[in-house]
């Protein structure tokens, strides 16, 4: 099994030291948080300078997280989504990142979940025709409070793209903060459409109490939270899925404490939970 360090993990630092901080804290990829790339794109910094960086650590850049706002149905943001997907594709073919993490998030409140699918699907077709031409694919990771949460949706969100390069990122937070799946839902999944993995704990509302700040709910290390987590890791192992997985969480302590420390202790958490599978 693989691990990957995830930018989240490291919010404050930079592209380069998050590459030497998974070698050194034994990861073996590096999923790469995209504010700290465009921060490297826009400083005049090349991807073949960052891929011989990642060669040098052999460390494998696991995706891209994440391009968002997919759904968006103004011409000016779908331009721009549009923009950005190509100049990541490009960045992602030369240092050899596979997949790129798309989001939509609540830009069609209000709508029906079928009309979000339906438009964001549209989006989602021109953006994987994108990366076709570059050998990128897409994987789809829906926030727990945005219109297409559940495993469900998931499902008909992919009929509707109907690409070959489009997938799923499993995060155990966010699908069972919305309660839109179970392990045993998990266990059912087609490892072909599970692109990577991520493992968070944390908290979620009662039934039908409105959702606070993602960082008030999902701000834990693995196993200091409420979510079966060894449950969870159990069905998708059992897909046969054996790619990257990576450990997230917003917590501004965290976030201020020793990088070095936090994400040794991560990748302990996922550790133990898969080899206790």
């Amino acid at each position: 099994m693989r691990y990957a360090l995830h930018g989240m993990c490291s919010l404050h630092s930079n592209i380069v030291s998050d590459i030497r901080l998974a070698r050194e804290t034994g990861y073996q990829g590096l999923e790469i948080h995209t504010d700290k790339l465009w921060r490297y794109i826009q400083a005049g910094l090349t991807a073949s300078a960052l891929k011989s960086r990642l060669e040098e650590a052999q460390i494998t850049p696991s995706a891209i997280d994440i391009v968002g706002s997919v759904e968006a149905t103004d011409l000016a943001t779908q331009q721009t989504v549009f923009d950005n997907v190509t100049t990541l594709c490009r960045f992602a073919a030369e240092i050899g990142a596979p997949t790129i993490q798309l989001n939509a998030f609540e830009a069609l409140n209000g709508l029906s979940v079928e009309d979000n699918i339906r438009i964001t699907a549209q989006n989602i077709r021109r953006i994987a025709d994108i990366g076709k031409e570059h050998g990128i694919r897409f994987q789809y990771e829906g926030a727990a409070w945005t219109p297409i949460a559940t495993l469900e949706d998931y499902y008909r969100l992919y009929d509707a793209v109907g690409r070959d390069n489009f997938g799923f990122v499993l995060d155990t937070w966010h699908f069972w903060a919305c309660r839109g799946a179970a392990p045993e839902d998990m266990a059912k999944i087609d490892k072909q459409l599970i692109y990577n993995v991520h493992l968070s704990d944390g908290t979620r509302p009662d039934v039908g109490a409105p959702w606070v700040d993602e960082k008030e709910l999902r701000g834990y290390l693995l196993g200091d939270g409420e979510i079966p987590l060894q449950e969870w890791v159990d069905a998708i192992k059992s897909t046969g899925y054996n790619g990257f997985y990576s450990g997230e969480f917003l917590n501004d302590q965290l976030w201020e404490a020793d990088h070095y420390e936090v994400a040794a202790a991560m990748l302990d958490g996922m550790k133990k939970l898969i080899t206790m599978s």
